[in-house]
C-alpha cells in the first residue's frame, strides 16, 4: 500500500525532502512552498501558494508569498479549493493514506496544513500529521507568534487526522547555530518515517509488520491525543562485517537499544503517563530465520510497564546490516503542556 506523502511550507518540504533522500518508494508525494531548492523532491511535484493563487512547476507565478498570518495563508489555500482538490485526486487513486509534514512554528505551513487535512478526510483518506514544534529561543512578538502558530495548527488539524507525531526542535536548541543542525535533525525524523513506511512495504514487511494504517490504530486514542518517538540502531556484524557480506549476525544488547531509543525522544515526555506504547522493530531477514536470535520478550514487557492496556510490537526487515528499534508513545492532547516551556 502507497501513502501521499505531502510537505507544508518550508519546513515540512525540507522534512519532506529528507524522507525521499532516504528513498519514499513509489509513494505519491508533493512540496508546497519551499524556500530553497529541494534535492529530492521533482520539480514537477513542488508548487507554490501566493496571495494571488496556486502554481505547478513552469506556470507563471504572481502574487507574495509571505502571508502575513495563519489565517492569510489559509484564506489564500481555501480560495485555491477546485486546485488544490484535483491535485489531491490525482495523487491519491492508488494511495491508502497520507501523511502530511509541517513545521508547526511557521505561517504557511500551519495555516495551509488544515485545508488540505480537511480534503483529505473528505476523501476518506486516512490521515497522519509529522508536526514540527519550534525551538523556543525567541522573546516578545516572535514567541507570542510562534505560540500562537502552534495552537492555530493543533486546534485546526486534531479534527481531521489519525494520528499526530511530533518533533520537538527544543531538543536541539542549545546548539550554537540551531539552523546548522536542522538537517541532521530531519534525517533523524525522515528515518524514522522509514521505519513508519516499511509495515507497508511489501518488499520488507513481514506477518509480524504493522502497515501505516495499522499503525495509525496504534498510536491514536478516540480523544485525540499525539505521539512522541525515539529511535536507536546498533550494527548487526561488526565493522569488518558490515562491509564484506560473509559471516552470521551477532547478538543485539536489546536493553540497550531501549535505552538510547528512549534518551533520543523527539519530546522531553515521560514514557510512564503515555496512554499507549508501540515499538518498530526493523532486523535483517537472518533474526526472523533463528528462533530467539533477537529478544523481542524484552521490547514487549517495556512497552507491558509502560502502558499495560495497550501496546504493540511490529516488525519488519531491512536489507541493510543494522538492527533499529523506534519507539512510539501516546499521549492525551491535555498533557502536551506539560512537556513543552513555551507560554503565551
Amino acid at each position: 500500500m502507497v501513502g501521499f506523502l505531502i510537505g507544508a511550507g518550508h519546513a515540512g518540504s525540507a522534512l519532506l525532502d529528507a524522507v525521499c533522500e532516504r528513498g519514499a518508494g513509489k509513494n505519491p508525494r508533493i512540496a508546497i512552498n519551499p524556500r530553497v531548492a529541494l534535492e529530492h523532491v521533482k520539480k514537477k511535484e513542488q508548487y507554490l501558494l501566493t496571495d494571488k493563487g496556486f502554481f505547478g512547476s513552469g506556470d507563471d507565478e504572481v502574487g507574495r508569498r509571505d502571508f502575513t498570518d495563519t489565517a492569510a495563508s489559509a484564506s489564500a489555500m481555501d480560495s485555491c479549493d477546485a486546485t488544490l482538490l484535483g491535485l489531491l485526486n490525482d495523487n491519491i487513486q492508488d494511495a491508502g493514506f497520507a501523511i502530511i509534514f509541517l513545521g508547526l512554528g511557521g505561517v504557511t505551513g500551519t495555516g495551509i496544513s488544515p485545508i488540505i487535512a480537511r480534503m483529505l478526510s473528505d476523501l476518506n483518506i486516512p490521515i497522519m500529521v509529522f508536526g514540527v514544534l519550534p525551538a523556543r529561543t525567541g522573546t516578545g512578538a516572535d514567541a507570542h507568534a510562534q505560540y500562537r502558530n502552534v495552537s492555530y495548527a493543533i486546534k485546526h488539524l486534531r479534527r481531521y487526522t489519525d494520528a499526530f507525531i511530533l518533533m520537538d526542535n527544543q531538543r536541539i536548541a542549545y546548539t550554537s547555530n540551531i539552523e546548522s543542525a536542522y538537517p541532521q535533525f530531519n534525517q533523524y525524523a525522515a528515518a524514522v518515517i522509514s521505519d513508519l513506511l516499511s509495515g507497508s512495504d511489501p518488499k520488507v514487511s513481514t506477518a509480524s509488520s504493522l502497515g501505516v494504517r495499522d499503525l495509525m490504530s496504534c498510536i491514536s486514542i478516540s480523544e485525540g491525543g499525539f505521539s512522541v518517538f525515539g529511535r536507536a540502531s546498533v550494527l548487526s556484524k561488526d565493522l569488518p562485517g558490515y562491509f564484506i557480506p560473509v559471516g552470521g549476525h551477532k547478538q543485539i544488547d536489546v536493553p540497550t537499544l531501549i535505552g538510547v531509543a528512549i534518551e533520543k525522544q523527539s519530546m522531553d515526555a515521560d514514557t510512564k503517563a503515555a496512554r499507549k506504547s508501540t515499538a518498530l522493530l526493523r532486523v535483517p531477514s537472518w533474526y526472523m530465520k533463528k528462533e530467539n536470535a533477537i529478544d523481542t520478550e524484552s521490547i514487549e514487557r517495556f512497552l507491558y510497564e509502560n502502558s499495560p492496556d495497550d501496546h504493540n510490537l511490529g516488525i519488519s526487515l531491512t536489507k541493510r546490516r543494522l538492527v533499529t528499534l523506534t519507539m512510539l508513545f501516546t499521549y492525551q492532547y491535555d498533557d502536551l503542556s506539560k512537556f513543552l516551556t513555551m507560554s503565551p
